[in-house]
């Protein structure tokens, strides 16, 4: 979509024109449902925070700055509720997974890594999740967050070196 449309929707949706949000749906809502796919990795899933997402953008557009594209404001909104819907499934994962232990008195496997993860900030945590544990390629985290592969690759560098920070400073108490 060309800049000038862009605006003008944008401007028209500011005014009250609800339909004017309809040419923007259609312009994004692929690229949405991309960025919610690759970080979520499926497609019910998917759907479900696209559909938050644009009806977020809908009922937040006053908060639109001026200057700013839709596209970029949209794609944050995106990215967003996906790392929300990423830690509530990791949480619910986590307390069905204690509940189950608990009444089996058992421990975890590797409860220092699990440990040591949980003490990284969330974006460390998340780029090491994505790219070990849901075995997503640099390629396919650099589309979902809009950077380079190159940036990919020195964040997981960075959040590993933290993790093993982490795990040394334990280890050693």
């Amino acid at each position: 979509m060309n800049g000038h449309l862009e605006k003008k929707l944008v401007a028209s949706c500011r005014n009250g024109d609800r339909s004017a949000y309809t040419g923007l749906v259609k312009a994004y809502s692929g690229r949405v449902f991309g960025i919610c796919l690759g970080m979520l990795g499926n497609s019910h899933d998917a759907e479900d925070v696209a559909q938050q997402a644009l009806l977020k953008g809908f009922t937040d557009i006053s908060q639109l700055r001026h200057g700013e594209r839709f596209g970029a404001w949209i794609g944050r909104i995106v990215k967003n509720l996906c790392i929300d819907f990423i830690r509530r499934q990791q949480f619910k994962r986590n307390a069905f997974v204690n509940r189950a232990e608990a009444g089996r008195n058992s421990s975890k496997e590797y409860p220092e890594l699990q440990g040591a993860l949980a003490k990284l900030p969330q974006d460390s945590r998340l780029v090491l999740m994505l790219y070990y544990f849901d075995g997503r390629s640099t390629r396919n985290i650099a589309e979902t967050f809009e950077t380079s592969e190159a940036a990919v690759q020195t964040r997981i560098s960075r959040a590993r070196k933290q993790l093993r920070e982490i795990l040394d400073t334990e280890g050693g108490e």
